[in-house]
């Protein structure tokens, strides 16, 4: 059985799928306030026990169970939007550079960007036969100038500009663990797709990150 958990905020998609260490008798969908999940995370921290999920019957309500803690949350009522339909079925240029890489230069260009609307821009750019692709992300402010780091990338397909809220970057990049990472686009006014490449993380889609772009003035 497989478990997926989705969270959006009309900005970003995240969809994280993980096999459950034991089956269920029938599908579960809830709606879980981001608030008690955040909590949860807080008291695991960096452990790997295991939690165990419990969903009273007619009560409305969510119950996590820790090896020394028990955190309890009403669930919100209705249906959680149909997020599928926003995920890209196709990309033009795929890119794959560095996690490390890419965060470290969204953190630089985050430094300038966060005075001018967290806007970074990312030069997509193929390379021939002799050199690599690159990525350029830049950052820029009125007051304190700007920013501009260059990636080595493995690119596939078209050349491409376009902007994200660097802030969002930072924060994907944050809790991807694989050594590399793609980035799936297909125009500037598009939603840009992000994977892990490269390790556990990358098996059978485990993990995307949808962004939407922000507007290049």
């Amino acid at each position: 059985m497989v478990d997926e958990l989705a969270a959006a905020d009309g900005f970003r998609l995240s969809v994280r799928k993980a096999e459950l260490s034991s089956p269920i008798s029938k599908p579960v969908n809830a709606v879980i306030p981001a608030r008690a999940l955040s909590e949860l995370a807080r008291i695991v921290g960096e452990g790997d026990q295991s939690i165990v999920m419990v969903m009273p019957p007619g009560r409305g309500q969510v119950l996590f169970r820790l090896r020394d803690a028990e955190l309890v949350s009403q669930l919100i009522e209705g249906n959680y939007p149909d997020y599928e339909q926003i995920i890209p079925r196709r990309c033009d240029t795929r890119t794959v550079l560095s996690t490390s890489a890419f965060l470290k230069s969204c953190r630089q260009a985050e430094i300038f960007a966060r005075e001018g609307s967290h806007i970074a821009r990312l030069n997509i750019a193929p390379g021939g036969d002799l050199k690599p692709g690159t990525v350029e992300i830049s950052g820029q402010s009125d007051e304190t100038g700007s920013n501009q780091n260059v990636v080595d990338a493995s690119i596939e397909g078209n050349p491409l500009l376009i902007a994200f809220n660097v802030r969002y970057l930072r924060e994907v990049l944050d809790v991807i663990h694989t050594p590399n990472v793609a980035l799936e686009t297909t125009q500037e006014t598009s939603p840009g797709v992000l994977r892990p490449v490269g390790g556990p993380e990358a098996n059978a889609d485990s993990f995307l990150h949808v962004i939407m772009p922000m507007h290049l003035g």
